[in-house]
């Protein structure tokens, strides 16, 4: 990053925010599918994988030194990985379980990031090379019944997850892009837990007729209970589908519900409830062997104002939109 001063007398400073580093990952990955009987089947899979960071530049080391004096240039970490997951099915009913570990490397802005500036919290960013590893275990289930007619299913899982690498502010520390409101350096949590949960509906009014819809719940918290960031609220989305012969159409709508679980320590604020309806039709026909698919609609029919949980700096969705697509087939 280079600096310009005010004053053009003054000298142009630089450094740099991401210290030039080079990333080498090999992996091998192996899976099985195991059938126990006409019903039921045992999935297991595995991976061992090595991952290098290397900093090639050497006044990038330097700089993140004033920090971590004793960091090397390059650092070498081993990764594992092992799942496995039980499937039944029969007359209808279905259910499924499974375990699983795995490894996670810091990202390079993680690990190697220096006065990184993040507009969404008006802060700068510092990496930490010696973070370890973070190590994840999960375990999940879900449980199903489906007839002609209808369907439903929930699925559910939880992690549980050890060296959980996240932001953390520091009051020692002076931005150095003007105007930010503080630094944050990246560290890790003894632990953090996520729980997410998914129920799907589906009901089949007729050969041409189609009902779906789906509520999704997560919730994530640290080791000294505080809200995780970047949680979702309740979102929840319904659709009605209608083909027959060469006409499809569509009306959906989705939404979230306010966000109660957000957290102010790591940066974020409430957003608000929001609902979105959009509706499509589409068309098929064929000319001189060309399959020609005809699709048009409108996004957020009534132009709803509002951003989601994940938006930067709550900036907003776009509104009312109106689309065409023409696909050819040949």
């Amino acid at each position: 990053m280079t600096m310009y001063p005010a004053d053009s007398s003054e000298k142009v400073m630089f450094m740099y925010t991401w210290p030039d580093v080079k990333t080498a990952y090999s992996d091998l990955f192996l899976e099985d599918n195991l059938a126990l009987n006409s019903h039921s089947s045992l999935k297991f899979s595995g991976s061992l994988a090595n991952h290098f960071n290397q900093v090639a530049s050497q006044l990038g080391l330097e700089s993140l030194q004033i920090f971590y004096p004793n960091i090397k240039d390059g650092k070498n970490r081993i990764l594992k990985s092992i799942s496995s997951n039980y499937l039944f099915d029969e007359n209808g009913f279905s259910y499924g379980f499974g375990l699983a570990y795995g490894e996670r490397v810091p990202s390079v802005s993680e690990g190697y990031g220096f006065y990184l500036f993040n507009s969404f919290d008006q802060c700068d960013y510092i990496g930490n090379p010696e973070l370890n590893t973070e190590n994840s275990i999960e375990g999940n289930v879900s449980i199903g019944y489906k007839t002609p007619k209808w369907s439903a299913k929930i699925s559910s899982s939880y992690f549980h997850i050890s060296n959980y690498i996240l932001r953390k502010p520091d009051v020692t520390l002076i931005p150095m892009t003007i105007g930010a409101s503080g630094v944050k350096m990246y560290t890790a949590l003894d632990y953090a837990t996520i729980f997410n949960a998914d129920l799907n509906l589906e009901y089949q009014f007729s050969s041409e007729m189609r009902w779906k819809g789906q509520l999704v719940y997560s919730y994530g918290q640290d080791a000294e209970n505080k809200n995780l960031p970047f949680m979702s609220p309740l979102r929840y989305s319904s659709s009605l589908y209608y083909g027959k012969g060469k006409f499809s159409s569509e009306i959906a709508v989705q939404g979230n519900a306010i966000q109660t679980q957000f957290s102010p320590f790591y940066g974020e604020d409430r957003t608000p409830a929001y609902a979105v309806l959009n509706f499509a039709a589409g068309y098929s026909f064929v000319i001189e062997k060309v399959k020609i698919d005809v699709k048009s609609g409108i996004e957020n029919i009534f132009d709803t104002y509002y951003s989601t949980f994940s938006d930067w700096n709550n900036i907003p969705r776009k509104g009312r939109n109106f689309f065409l697509n023409v696909a050819f087939g040949f």
